[in-house]
């Protein structure tokens, strides 16, 4: 019995271990937040200081500044809302608001905490309905 208490005690360990590792909902909206308002702000080096090793080897200086200059394309940042996460995998999706519209920010962040994937993608906006002519 007593090596059945050490194993399941064992395990319970790395369970819990691993469960610490996974972000919480509060922390996937603060790193959210500050990656998002770095890139808005073309922030290079707060941008890259979120992102994981391998992730900011891929960001150019170019590239942050055309995402940036798309979302100033949309208005000034307003806010983040988060629409679905998941800490097991840790994919997270937020509402992007603008003050001339929303987009969509997928990101995951790897088990050390940064950022390994940030996307941004337009919503599509709905023209508003015409009225139907009868005659």
């Amino acid at each position: 019995m007593v090596r059945c208490s050490a194993l399941t005690g064992a395990l319970l360990s790395c369970a819990l271990a691993a469960c610490s590792n996974a972000p919480s909902a509060g922390t996937a909206q603060q790193l959210a937040e500050r990656v998002t308002r770095a890139v808005y702000a073309n922030d290079l080096d707060t941008t890259l200081g979120t992102f994981d090793e391998a992730t900011k080897r891929d960001i150019t200086r170019a590239e942050l500044g055309a995402l940036s200059d798309r979302m100033h394309a949309v208005g000034a940042f307003k806010s983040l809302v988060q629409r679905d996460g998941n800490p097991d995998t840790g994919r997270y999706e937020f509402d992007a608001s603008f003050s001339g519209g929303m987009m969509l920010l997928q990101m995951r962040i790897a088990p050390s905490g940064k950022v390994g994937a940030y996307r941004l993608v337009p919503e599509a906006i709905s023209p508003p309905p015409t009225p139907s002519t009868q005659g």
